[in-house]
């Protein structure tokens, strides 16, 4: 589930990002890369800090391959972490590329964020409109996993005086006339964050879950410390489908730095 934290509330919006995606397909045939992953934002009004894991999988029947990935990336001075079905250039979709040149065509965030609405509803809707015919298998799971939530995006920058955070996820139905529809849902901070702080949560979280029911989230700040250890939780969880190590960036007023990053990470997404 989605679920963005605003003050000591959690404000549950309509649509829930993918917990755990597991890309299947015909043998034989292209592996969607899909990350099953942890990632976790905080937004403060100082910053916003996004850490996440790096294991990969993508599975096909009882096919499957792992290897470490880049999950955050930057265009300029923004960041974005992307977790559900991120690539499948075999049935031409590809969120990380398409979100990296919304960034670069647009100034503010929340422009982006629009820009990308509609080309990424566009582009997953075709997506399945063609996977429909070609690979019903991979079409009827992914409506059926998580509600039809196929992918979600974090998003970052510092603009004027204040981080910035935009969270966006895209579920797709069926009608009764078998019409499919995509619906884009955001959520961001400033905006509503009414204490200025918001917590986003992206794939894998059932233990991230756990320890706020157990202790809260004041232990969670400072953000740069709070991020990562809520990925390391869940890789202390012994998950199969999360694995070190963990990246971290942090957007501030200083502009993008990296805390943790491993080698080959830190900008654009590769073709």
């Amino acid at each position: 589930m989605y679920s963005p934290m605003v003050g000591n509330r959690r404000c549950r919006i309509p649509i829930p990002l993918l917990t755990v995606f597991l890309g299947l397909s015909c043998i034989g045939q292209a592996l969607p890369v899909a990350h099953a992953t942890t990632i976790a934002g905080i937004r403060t009004p100082e910053q916003v800090v996004i850490a996440a894991d790096s294991l990969g999988t993508a599975r096909g029947y009882r096919i499957e391959s792992t290897l470490p990935v880049c999950k955050i990336f930057t265009v300029k001075d923004t960041a974005f972490a992307v977790a559900g079905l991120v690539k499948d250039l075999a049935w031409k979709f590809d969120a990380e590329n398409l979100t990296a040149d919304s960034l670069r065509r647009r100034h503010r965030l929340t422009e982006t964020a629009s820009d990308l609405a509609e080309r990424l509803t566009a582009m997953l809707g075709s997506y399945l409109e063609r996977l429909k015919t070609g690979n019903p298998y991979l079409y009827r799971k992914l409506l059926e996993e998580q509600d039809g939530t196929i992918t979600s995006i974090l998003l970052a920058a510092y603009e004027g005086d204040q981080p910035v955070a935009i969270g966006m996820s895209f579920h797709a139905s069926e009608d009764t006339g078998g019409r499919i529809r995509i619906t884009a849902t955001r959520v961001a901070c400033p905006g509503d964050c009414p204490d200025g702080v918001m917590h986003f949560f992206l794939g894998e979280r059932r233990l991230i879950e756990r320890y706020i029911a157990e202790h809260g989230k004041d232990r969670l700040l400072p953000a740069s410390s709070g991020a990562p250890f809520l990925v390391q939780l869940v890789i202390d969880g012994r998950s199969k489908l999360v694995g070190p190590p963990i990246d971290v960036i942090v957007i501030d007023r200083l502009g993008v730095s990296w805390p943790a990053r491993k080698e080959g990470c830190g900008g654009a997404p590769s073709p």
